[in-house]
């Protein structure tokens, strides 16, 4: 049998870490032997060997700076690879899961699948493509107005800058969490000066 790519997306907050782990976690009870790697960039959580969700489930996991040490790095005997914020790795992190399924190693990602401007981010766009497996998850969108929060399902990720939206032409790459980002639904998603379309 060959092996499978399953892709977990979803806005911030929507909870992809936490099921990277625990589909990690599940591969591990039958028996089969896992490594996680992240990018070397996510340091939310400091520069620590792990990923961690912000629900506060947590896993080792190796941070690598380029998406092919990933490669140099597989133990033997590996029959799953997790790879969270899989959005932030440079354009081989394709290549790199296409080698690894011909390896017969099941691989299982996280990402997300918008940037901020809700625009596809990275190479996350072709992953869910090839992928055998989509998990789509979705956050609740906390706009709030006159004190009562939407409530809706956001499959949007807010940048916030001093507590309002940020422009378009803001850089793509901010690394943060709730201080610097909010989920939000198409309905409430705000990207000021985006270039219009036609």
């Amino acid at each position: 049998m060959s092996e499978r790519l399953t892709t977990v997306s979803g806005s911030m907050f929507s909870g992809k870490t936490a099921e990277l782990i625990r589909l990690v976690e599940r591969e591990e009870i039958a028996g089969r032997k896992v490594q996680v790697f992240k990018p070397i960039i996510d340091d939310r959580w400091g520069k620590v060997e792990k990923v961690r969700s912000h629900s506060g489930a947590e896993r080792g996991a190796k941070p690598v700076e380029k998406s092919t040490d990933i490669l140099n790095l597989i133990s033997e005997g590996v029959k799953v690879v997790g790879i969270d914020e899989i959005q932030f790795f440079d354009n081989e992190i394709v290549s790199v899961v296409e080698e690894l399924l011909k390896r017969n190693i099941k691989v299982i990602v996280a990402g997300l699948p918008l940037d901020f401007r809700g625009e596809p981010f990275g190479q996350m766009p072709i992953l869910l493509a090839k992928a055998d497996d989509v998990v789509k998850l979705s956050a609740i969108c906390n706009y709030s107005d006159n004190g009562s929060i939407c409530g809706q399902p956001a499959t949007r990720t807010q940048r916030l800058v001093n507590g309002s939206p940020a422009n378009y032409n803001d850089p793509i790459l901010l690394i943060g969490a709730e201080e610097s980002y909010a989920a939000r639904c198409p309905d409430h998603h705000i990207v000021p000066r985006r270039p219009k379309k036609g």
